[in-house]
């Protein structure tokens, strides 16, 4: 139903944002009320929130505002009701949704204070936690393969909401701090990315290995490119959408372990005014456990504590007062309470780690991609890279199944494109064969006509031959050939007009093959031939010989660093006397092995170890490398005839 909302407030917004008087606003407003009461029942209490999630009220909000066009001046009340201003209010703010008095009614309820004042049958305020029986459920869904069960025991074991869990939340581990970690990804917090410390009921590390385990599972991924896809950059509708769709596989397994309607003995006693436990239940005992455990000091104190655990607070350098006001929100989650103490458990079962070796090279890659990530260490690296290929290999599983599915489509159009060619070359060949059978028709009447004509032409001359006395004799040829011209455009009209003369006559061309070219074996030829080409192919040669003349050089020539040659472009581009636009590509195309070699010899790039520039060249008196390298690897003289090196 949300979403119907949603489409009905976009549709609002869109018919409405460039009105210009109130008449105009009116009937749209008493259109989007009637919709409201004919097909939602929302209470008073639910429909303020369900149209602030349709991004009712940040719409019409972001619009600019003009006095007696678009909006109206209204008086500003404080929490005691007393006018301190007035303020621009949109018309549709002023005439949908909630008004000032239902906006009153909602926002008096009674029920944290219900739920804080709450008496038990023993005399006791709030509701008593067993630490010791809380962290052994927890415990077991910690270590379950389950993805709905291990996403309830994080959220029992770090008190975060079920979307902070399942798509946002991160942990990092803190140092010294074993049953603390660092988290970011908290929800509600409109653009905000805080990051804070928290309290976690389980070791941190444990907990980091498990959700990582969790965000693995392949149903997961495919909710959160769902949800990605249904709602691209709004964050805060992807968060809802995923507590909607998983919401009640989440309840399902909390009231399992943690007490449903029909538990006589809840492990999680319900909470005033409900008759089974939730996510909110967990994230409340979870709260209340840790301050337990880990503050000590005055109720301020462990309000504060709780506060900021809860992300209702977030510390930092310069928390004012007004900050504490959400302390408020903190207390709707302090209704449980513990007379045990709270312990630490031990060691759980871990996944054994493993030594890999790795060239040098690849280790300054993955120190540089620790810092890229922020990674804590190179294991979450490798875990990054492995998840990440994970990731590839999924993708190319979808193309792969898409594929499977499209090819017997495919098929089945190809199929019949070919029976719709060959019905096509049938009504050709039969068209053509009209066709023929008409052209040789008139090639025949033709023919005829010609050997009329010569039969005229050879009477008129016997005619002129056997009279004695010149007679005058008209032979009217022009009305034959316009007869002969006559006969012809009819037969030809008659094939237009049958369609015959329509069908293409295929033309066949010979096309011209030009003999192949010489294939030509650079790497046989000497140096002073590979110098003097001007050929493409010569140049990559050039490069190669060059690239392995340094290699050569820097293995059995050179001393020490000081007459060591680091393979650049520069280097290259003099030695070879090639394009350095060639060189860079070839360096591109070679890349491994450059940075190889000169790592060997401690010259790679110190900033970026996977470019093979460098700067090791500097300061060495590369002209006169390049001679002894030139005449001990490059042929001396045959090479300086290409080169003109001196």
């Amino acid at each position: 139903m949300s979403k119907l909302v949603q489409e009905q407030v976009e549709q609002l917004f869109q018919a409405t944002k460039d009105l210009q008087s109130l008449e105009e606003f009116k009937p749209y407003c008493e259109q989007f009320n009637q919709w409201i009461k004919d097909n939602t029942n929302y209470s008073v209490e639910s429909l303020g929130t369900v149209l602030s999630r349709a991004g009712f009220y940040k719409k019409f909000k972001s619009l600019p505002l003009e006095q007696g066009k678009n909006a109206e001046s209204v008086p500003k009340h404080d929490a005691e009701g007393n006018v301190t201003g007035n303020q621009l209010k949109h018309y549709v703010l002023l005439f949908c949704g909630l008004n000032e008095q239902e906006w009153k009614e909602r926002n008096e309820t009674t029920r944290v204070s219900d739920r804080l004042t709450n008496v038990d049958e023993d005399g006791n305020t709030g509701i008593e936690i067993d630490p010791d029986t809380y962290l052994e459920v927890t415990e077991k869904l910690l270590a379950s393969d389950d993805p709905h069960e291990l996403a309830v025991g994080l959220i029992s074991a770090t008190g975060r909401r079920p979307h902070e869990i399942l798509a946002r939340g991160q942990f990092t581990s803190v140092d010294g701090e074993s049953y603390q970690a660092m988290f970011q990804g908290q929800g509600k917090k409109r653009g905000e990315k805080p990051i804070f410390k928290i309290s976690t009921l389980f070791g941190a590390s444990y907990i980091i290995e498990r959700l990582a385990y969790l965000r693995k599972d392949a149903n997961l991924k495919e909710l959160l490119k769902e949800v990605s896809s249904e709602f691209p950059g709004d964050v805060a509708a992807q968060n809802k959408a995923i507590e909607d769709k998983r919401g009640n596989s989440l309840r399902r397994v909390v009231q399992k372990y943690f007490g449903g309607k029909d538990s006589n003995e809840p492990v999680l006693n319900f909470r005033y005014g409900q008759d089974q436990n939730d996510c909110k239940a967990l994230r409340a005992a979870c709260a209340s456990l840790v301050t337990e455990r880990d503050c000590r000091g005055s109720l301020g104190a462990k309000m504060y504590f709780a506060g900021c655990f809860l992300g209702h607070i977030t510390p930092g350098e310069k928390l004012s007062d007004s900050d504490l006001e959400h302390v408020a929100t903190t207390l709707g989650y302090s209704d449980y309470y513990t007379t045990k103490p709270v312990g630490f458990p031990g060691d759980l079962p871990r996944e054994k780690l493993a030594n890999v070796r790795v060239n040098s090279s690849d280790l300054a890659a993955i120190r540089y991609l620790q810092e890229q990530l922020e990674a804590p260490n190179h294991q979450s690296v490798v875990s990054e890279l492995i998840k990440s290929y994970n990731n590839r290999l999924d993708t190319a599983t979808q193309l792969e199944t898409s594929h499977s599915q499209k090819v017997p489509e495919l098929s089945a159009q190809i199929k019949q494109l070919q029976e719709v060619n060959n019905k096509l070359e049938t009504s050709h060949s039969q068209k053509v064969a009209e066709l023929s059978a008409q052209i040789k028709e008139l090639q025949e009447i033709n023919n005829k006509l010609e050997e009329s004509h010569r039969q005229l032409q050879e009477e008129k001359k016997l005619m002129e031959s056997t009279i004695s006395q010149p007679q005058e004799v008209t032979l009217n040829v022009t009305e034959l050939e316009s007869w002969l011209e006559k006969k012809i455009v009819e037969v030809v009209k008659k094939l237009t007009q049958e369609g015959a003369l329509s069908v293409p006559v295929a033309v066949t061309t010979i096309a011209k093959v030009s003999p192949p070219k010489e294939e030509i074996d650079w790497q046989a030829k000497t140096d002073a031939e590979v110098w003097e080409s001007k050929t493409a192919l010569a140049a990559l040669e050039k490069i190669r010989r060059s690239y392995q003349a340094i290699c050569s050089y820097n293995d059995t020539v050179a001393t020490g660093d000081g007459d060591r040659l680091a393979i650049t472009n520069q280097a290259l581009r003099e030695l070879s006397g090639c394009n350095g636009l060639l060189v860079r590509d070839w360096i591109q195309q070679h890349k491994d092995e450059v940075i190889s070699h000169n790592s060997k010899f401690g010259m790679e790039n110190k900033k970026d170890p996977s470019n093979p520039a460098s700067y090791a060249n500097k300061g060495k008196d590369t002209d006169q490398i390049l001679l002894v390298i030139n005449e001990e690897f490059l042929s001396g003289d045959a090479f300086k005839a290409g080169r003109n090196l001196s």
